[in-house]
This record gives C-alpha cells, structure tokens and sequence, in this order.
C-alpha cells in the first residue's frame, strides 16, 4: 500500500533524474555504470517490461547480487499490496500522462524482510524503446524515528495534560483524577495493566490503591498486600529504584523466585517498575504491565514515566497532608465541643468534693461500707450500690471515685430514673446531627462525657430494658455508637452503679437483663439505712 499520493513533481530532484535519464541514452552504457555504481541511491532501468540495469546501491537494498536483478519484472520487489497501484504509475510514465513522479512504497528483500523506499522515476527520452529509469532511497529508519518523535510529542502532550489535571484539584478528587490518568496512560502504552502501591507503618505488606486493567482482563486487587509475594520487586520500590523487564522469563534475576512465580501465575510478560517520591519520600510505587507480549521499554518513555510518577507522588503527598489537617482540626473541634460539653455539666450540678468525713456514722455497719469503698477504689471493678432512698449511695459513690486514680477528672452523674426512655439512649450514647426530628446538631454523650474517668448511674434498676444491651456492650468492651451514627467510638469508663430495687427479682421478672446485672455486680457494696447506724 503506497502511504502518500503519487504526484508530479518539478523540483530539482526531479530534473537531476531527467538529467540522469538523458545521459543513460546518451553515454556509452560502461560510462553509465560506473557512475551509476558510484551513488549511494539504488538506480535502475527498465525496458520492456524487464530491468535492464541495476547498480551495486540497489542490490544492496534489495539484498542481493545486481545480476539476479536484471531481467526480472520491477514489480517482483514490489510488495504485494502495493503492485496494483505501482504498475498504474509505471503506465501513466510510460504513456507520458507523468513524466516524473515520487512515491513511497513496500519492498521485499530477498531474505523476506519488508523495507520502505522513496521512489523517484521518470521516463526514458527514447521513441524506438520506450523505458524507465529511477532511484530508490530507503526510508525505514527516517520513517521510524519521525514516527517515534511523534509518538513522543504525543505522549508529552499527554502527560502535560494529566499533570495540569491536578493543579488545585480538590482532596477529595485525587484519587478519581488518578484512577483516570492510569487509563489514559494504558490506552496510550498499549500495554495491559498498571498499579498503584502506597507505602505505610507496617513492613510486612504494601496498599494497593489503585489498579487499572484493559477491557477483559482481571484488575490487581485493591486493599493489602503482602510483601513476601513479592519481595524482590517491592525491595526494588522502597530502594527508590525503578526496574523494567523486558521479558520475566529472562531478565529477572536469579533471586526474584518468587516475582517469576507470580508473573508466570497472572501471564505477565514484561513490567516496568517505578518508585513514588514527593517532598524527599518514598510514598509507594507505581508498575506497568504487559500481559499479552513483551515490551522493550524504550528510556525515553520510561524517564517521562517517572515524571508523571513524581505529579503522582505530589498529588498523594498533597492529600495526605490535607486528611491529617482535617483529622487534627476535627479532632480539636472533639475536643472543644467536650469540654464545652464539660463545662456545661459542671455549671448545672452543684459539685461536691467528698471524703470519709463527710460520711456521718461510726457504726460497725458504716465503718465496713468504708472499708469496701477504699479497698474497691483502687480497682477498676465495676460497683453495684443498693440500699434504701436517702442512704447516700451517690455520697458513697463520690468517695469512691475520689479516692480512684480517676480522680483528678469529674465524676459524671446520671439519673436514669429523671430521663424520659426516649431520651436516655441519645443521653448516654450521645447523637449525631439529624438522627431524630429536631437533633440539629451532634451531641456528645455523657459516656465520651466520662471517658477516663467515673459514670455514676444512679437508679440503674429504672434503666429501659430496650437499651440494656448497648449498655452490656459498652461495659464488656468499652465500645458504642452515638444515635444515629455508624463510628464505633471507644472509651475508658468506670462504672459505679445505684439502686434501691432488688434486681435479683427484676431478673427473675425479665425487666433487667441477667448478664448486665452480672456485669454490674462485680463489687456489690449495701449501704444500710439510718435505722441500722445506731451511733
């Protein structure tokens, strides 16, 4: 198939090929040969149909001796596809409708080998023996490398784009704008897949974020991965080297047994490797993979490969640094909403500071609840208070706390017997904004409220049996969830219990759970009545 329109020509070429034609019929034909045979361009003739001559340039290209040239069609060299459209132009030479034309055609050398050549004919000045005569130039290599330095602007051009791509792009976007750029490069590179590594705090297995895959092929799978699958290669990542193999099969080294294992598993042929760095790190590593050939790998694509790995490794850097800015900020906006929270319990309770001796009583009775009290204190244990109204269990309850390590941070009070059932889940637990009609805001709840420290619930008998066993989770592993809100949110609370009910027969009555009545009596403690304090 000839690449360009044939056409006329009337430039200096052209009449440097008349002037040759002239001197072919002019000269002695050994005059001609040997100036023929001096050009480093392939010259023939053709008479008759047949080649009449060919000098040592065209035997060259066409990779064989001149004399097995002579006397064959001129379209014997011709590749097949680009015959018909040849012998057109040979007609219109000979018939004089062109008298000189350039073309690029196919040739087929001897050894089977295909070659493009410039062809610059012309017709011979002879009425009795019509003829042609031309030159042959090869072009394969100029053609190739203006290929290449196209395909290169083109590659550049990309890569300018995916890069302006990221300039003030949103945190949030980075990761879509990266998954976009991987495609991009892949339907440029022809190649099959590529995937994005990341580098964290555990050396034993490496994030994969991101992994790109042509139409039909299995992508990498995201999340972690091991790093004794593929040692050698994410050595070479962390090393902050790049490696590109041509052919796994023969250019991985002897110690990457495990990488052959795993290429020859998932049919990868060739891969090039590239390390991430950004601001002086080494964030992750970015590969490139081939599944259905082997790929050279020209240095000029890999260089410019690594420059976009570098707008990567920024963009990453950006978004890192972004989400640990936004975790600092959300968690001091944590913090100032618990302590306004704080404030706002202290300035609604009246808080008394107790010890032994605001405790009145000397009495036998009396004197052992003290002893339980501080023995317990310096434990953790959960505390179940029971007595009559008016025996001070909430006293009680302060003096264990103050003489806890918990001390230095205030007890927390809550009545579950004043709060509506609507209310104590969302007053315990906290809510989050929109969990209810009228929650217009996050509330924290009084277990954050406690977070290392004491949660007195006084009244725990009156506690709604719907919710008793998100109260059980909490005591078993210190974790909950605010109404409304899936976060897990995890705690340091001890708890210290009242009430005046015998929860042995609420048990028994199936209103108070069996195992958080367990859980609740770890260190009971009975504060008796007036009546039995004779002192």
């Amino acid at each position: 198939m000839i690449e360009r329109p044939i056409e006329q020509i009337g430039d200096p070429a052209s009449a440097a090929i008349q002037g040759l034609a002239k001197r072919a019929n002019d000269e002695s034909p050994c005059d001609f040969r040997v100036l023929c045979d001096r050009s480093l361009a392939g010259i023939y003739v053709v008479r008759t149909g047949r080649i009449a001559y060919a000098n040592l340039a065209l035997g060259e290209l066409l990779g064989c001796d001149p004399s097995e040239i002579v006397g064959q069609s001129p379209l014997s060299f011709v590749h097949p596809d680009d015959r018909a459209e040849v012998e057109e132009q040979m007609r219109r030479r000979l018939s004089g409708e062109s008298e000189t034309s350039r073309f690029v055609m196919r040739i087929v050398r001897a050894d089977g080998n295909i070659a493009e050549v410039e062809v610059l004919g012309t017709r011979l000045p002879d009425e009795s023996a019509p003829g042609l005569m031309g030159t042959m130039i090869e072009v394969t290599a100029r053609k190739r490398a203006d290929q290449k330095i196209q395909e290169l602007a083109n590659f550049e051009r990309l890569l300018a784009n995916l890069s302006a791509g990221f300039i003030n792009l949103n945190c949030d976007q980075i990761d879509d704008h990266i998954d976009a750029s991987l495609k991009s490069l892949v339907e440029f590179l022809g190649n099959d897949r590529s995937t994005f590594v990341e580098f964290g705090d555990d050396d034993e297995y490496v994030l994969v974020t991101h992994s790109i895959v042509t139409p039909g092929g299995d992508p990498f799978p995201l999340g972690r991965f091991q790093v004794a699958r593929l040692p050698w290669f994410i050595n070479q990542f962390r090393k902050g080297q790049r490696v590109f193999v041509r052919d796994v099969e023969t250019d991985l080294p002897s110690d990457a047994t495990e990488e052959r294992k795993f290429c020859a598993r998932h049919g990868i042929k060739s891969n090039v490797t590239l390390p991430l760095k950004a601001g002086g790190l080494l964030l992750g590593g970015l590969t490139f993979a081939f599944l259905r050939n082997r790929c050279e790998w020209p240095i000029e694509i890999i260089s410019r490969l690594q420059l976009i790995g570098e707008v990567f490794a920024n963009a990453l850097l950006r978004r890192r640094t972004e989400l640990a800015l936004r975790s600092a900020l959300a968690e001091n906006d944590t913090l100032r909403r618990r302590l306004e929270e704080e404030n706002l319990y202290l300035r609604e309770r009246i808080v008394l500071k107790h010890h032994h001796g605001r405790i009145i009583g000397r009495s036998d009775a009396i004197m052992q609840v003290l002893a339980d009290a501080e023995r317990v204190a310096a434990t953790d244990a959960p505390v179940l208070l029971t007595g009559e109204t008016g025996t001070g269990k909430e006293l009680l309850a302060q003096t264990i706390h103050e003489l806890s390590k918990r001390k230095d941070r205030q007890m927390v009070i809550v009545n579950c017997a004043s709060l509506p059932a609507t209310l104590i889940e969302s007053e315990l637990f906290g809510r989050a904004a929109g969990a209810y009609t009228g929650a217009a805001s996050a509330q924290i709840g009084r277990f954050e409220l406690a977070n290392g420290s004491t949660l007195f619930l006084d009244e725990i008998g009156e506690f709604p049996l719907e919710l008793q066993a998100k109260l059980l989770r909490v005591l078993q592993d210190g974790r909950f969830e605010r109404l409304g809100s899936p976060t897990t949110i995890s705690v340091d609370v001890r708890i210290i219990a009242a009430t005046n009910r015998d929860l042995e027969v609420a048990v028994s009555e199936g209103t108070f759970r069996e195992d958080l009545y367990h859980r609740l009596n770890v260190f009971p403690i009975r504060v008796p009545p007036l009546r039995e304090r004779r002192d």
